[in-house]
């Protein structure tokens, strides 16, 4: 059983994210989950934190939220799930994706680049969960993802090996090439060093590890290699020893 989640604010490439999700579960039985965060209303009225908490969907989110529905229900292994977050928190998130046993977040480009603040912390917070993060680019529709490249910084404990053998299980592709990745260097220098591999290999995704970090409400520039490759990015947890 496979347990998907897709933070969203229903914009249209949601629709990509619950098609690579179902591509993901590999014809097993899966749930993915979308997830819609909004913040707590700051009232003391039960009353009107009941009308605030029920904000209508606009027309493009019905949209692309009928779509989905139509797409799910033509696959008889997943099923669909929306969870509505009320104010998020370390521990809250923490506990939804423990609790409902999420083996894979899928990030989609609007939902990166969202500014509201609820939102840029919900993802800090997915970032510092334990759970794999497939960061998706814009024209990420109908890619294999079966080919990874392996971008290992420079203080990262982890060898190619030991990250096969970790994201088997979650994610079905394959580590063909490897690249070392000094922490000072920035996107566009790595562009050349790395077109040559991505074009011999055909790969079709990146896969890198990340490590906890300090919440902030500061916009932050995330995973800006998928943006100059156009890559999609697997980020794996990789806990501080």
């Amino acid at each position: 059983m496979k347990n998907l989640l897709i933070p969203t604010t229903l914009e249209a490439d949601t629709i990509n994210a619950v098609k690579t999700a179902i591509r993901q579960s590999k014809d097993e039985q899966c749930t993915i989950m979308l997830m819609l965060v909004a913040e707590i209303p700051d009232t003391d009225s039960a009353a009107f934190f009941l009308r605030a908490v029920k904000s209508e969907m606009t027309v493009s989110q019905k949209k692309v939220l009928k779509e989905i529905r139509t797409i799910i229900s033509e696959v008889e292994n997943c099923t669909l799930k929306i969870h509505n977050q009320y104010g998020v928190s370390s521990p809250l998130i923490k506990n939804l994706i423990e609790f409902h046993k999420i083996n894979l977040t899928i990030l989609t480009p609007s939902y990166k680049a969202c500014s509201k603040k609820i939102q840029m912390q919900c993802l800090q917070l997915l970032c510092n969960c334990k759970v794999p993060m497939l960061h998706l680019t814009e024209n990420c529709i109908e890619q294999d993802l079966s080919k990874a490249l392996y971008l290992e910084k420079n203080k990262s404990r982890f060898q190619t090996e030991d990250l096969q053998q970790m994201i088997q299980n979650e994610f079905d592709c394959k580590i063909v090439s490897q690249a070392k990745i000094q922490e000072s260097q920035v996107a566009e220098d790595m562009t050349a060093m790395l077109a040559e591999a991505i074009s011999k290999n055909k790969i079709s995704l990146l896969i890198e590890t990340r490590k906890p970090e300090k919440i902030s409400f500061k916009k932050k520039n995330m995973n800006s290699i998928n943006e100059v490759l156009g890559l999609p990015v697997l980020s794996v947890y990789e806990e501080l020893v």
